[in-house]
């Protein structure tokens, strides 16, 4: 579809290019990118291999029907090809000739260019220029995405954090102690901390590899602080006790 150059082959006699030519520019005012030739054929010149490459070339053609048209052997060529490039043939049946019989039953008749066109626009659907547009927005959709998904195997996303909980309470009265800063640590450095609500409990994460053992730390005014290290196989929640200071 990417090497076609036009949407549409519109084959007529010359005889009857002062009706025909109106039809072309509608198609044209539509978007349309038309093969119209206009030029005359020396019979000399490679004519045929001329209209088959510009039929090739083209989504579909028009077949501008008249006694002229009949009787044309440029037209008979023209739309005896199209048929066999199994292109589709719309035939416009300007006056009451007899169509070729395989193209009979998609023959409009109606001598109005501008309703033509219409009644043409849903069976050629989009123009080339259009559809390209289309393709090349798909494209750069594609290739976005593929580019995102190959960054993604190549830099994965790092594992989600690895979160648990624990509860603080006061050693003689086993009550829970609101406001206790829990301090994940790494050496003498916090990594990540956490304040008990009023249940005594709070919510922490570290990173992923899940260590074997954490480094808590306890404190809060009026309690002795407290640090100890809690294995992960321990189950939750971690349990923090805290003596009150006299």
């Amino acid at each position: 579809m990417f090497g076609k150059r036009y949407d549409i082959f519109i084959s007529y006699s010359r005889a009857d290019s002062d009706r025909v030519i109106p039809l072309r520019d509608e198609l044209r005012r539509l978007g349309y990118r038309v093969f119209f030739d206009e030029q005359s054929i020396d019979p000399m010149s490679p004519w045929k291999e001329r209209l088959r490459q510009a039929i090739r070339g083209s989504r579909s053609m028009v077949l501008c029907w008249t006694e002229p048209a009949r009787a044309s052997e440029f037209v008979n060529f023209e739309y005896m090809q199209a048929d066999a490039l199994h292109k589709p043939i719309c035939p416009w049946l300007l006056e009451k000739v007899p169509l070729p019989p395989m193209l009979e039953a998609q023959a409009i008749a109606n001598p109005s260019a501008v309703e033509v066109a219409a009644r043409l626009k849903p069976i050629l659907g989009w123009p080339l220029g259009r559809r390209r547009k289309a393709w090349l927005a798909a494209a750069v959709v594609v290739i976005a995405l593929l580019g995102v998904a190959t960054w993604r195997m190549i830099h994965p996303p790092p594992p989600p954090p690895w979160d648990f909980q624990g509860e603080v309470t006061e050693r003689v009265s086993g009550m829970p102690i609101e406001g206790v800063e829990v301090d994940v640590m790494k050496g003498n450095d916090v990594q990540t901390y956490a304040v008990t609500d009023a249940r005594g409990r709070f919510d922490l994460n570290v990173p992923q590899p899940i260590p074997e053992a954490i480094d808590l730390r306890f404190r809060k005014n009026g309690y002795e602080a407290d640090r100890k290290f809690v294995s992960t196989d321990t189950p939750q929640p971690f349990p923090g006790i805290l003596d009150k200071l006299p």
